[in-house]
């Protein structure tokens, strides 16, 4: 997957992103789970939303699919995620700075009529520049992310897991 990674649409990412974290590579999921955030928010601000059909259509679930993948995997790896708000910080920058390309949705997305071309540009740079936001809060908000973890109990949950490196080959 990591060759075609290009190619790969968001619920692929997802599905990534939970197999990693699930085998225990925890840190490389977190990569994969914004990667797919990001591709999915993208697919939804790219979209024609007037001309996405209905239940059954490629456009409208795949529109509705983005939100379910965050809702349920989104508590899991955001809960480990956050234990390390200087690496999340960094994998943040880093999906928004590869985010700012924007792949060949139609060759992604067969079937699914996208908003016209020339309003590609102007959006993705809105959804990308709208990751500072969420830097900056793990910069600036550190001890107050760390307060509500524990009173939470997030942090007891999720600081005891550990991450597997990812084999290069």
């Amino acid at each position: 997957m990591k060759k075609d990674w290009n190619r790969l649409t968001f619920p692929e990412l997802y599905v990534g992103a939970i197999r990693l974290y699930d085998l225990g590579y925890r840190k490389e999921s977190v990569y994969w789970f914004y990667s797919a955030q990001y591709r999915g928010r993208q697919f939804g601000v790219l979209l024609d939303q007037t001309k996405m059909g209905t239940i059954g259509s490629p456009g409208f679930e795949l529109f509705h699919a983005q939100n379910a993948f965050y809702q349920l995997v989104g508590p899991y790896i955001n809960g480990y995620a956050f234990g390390d708000m200087d690496g999340l910080a960094k994998i943040v920058e880093r999906v928004q700075k590869e985010g700012r390309r924007i792949p060949d949705l139609q060759a992604a997305y067969p079937g699914v009529t996208f908003k016209n071309k020339s309003e590609w540009s102007p959006a993705n740079t809105d959804l990308a520049d709208g990751m500072n936001q969420l830097v900056s809060m793990l910069k600036e908000k550190k001890d107050e992310i760390r307060r509500q973890r524990v009173e939470r109990g997030l942090e007891e949950k999720f600081s005891k897991l550990t991450s597997k490196e990812l084999p290069s080959r």
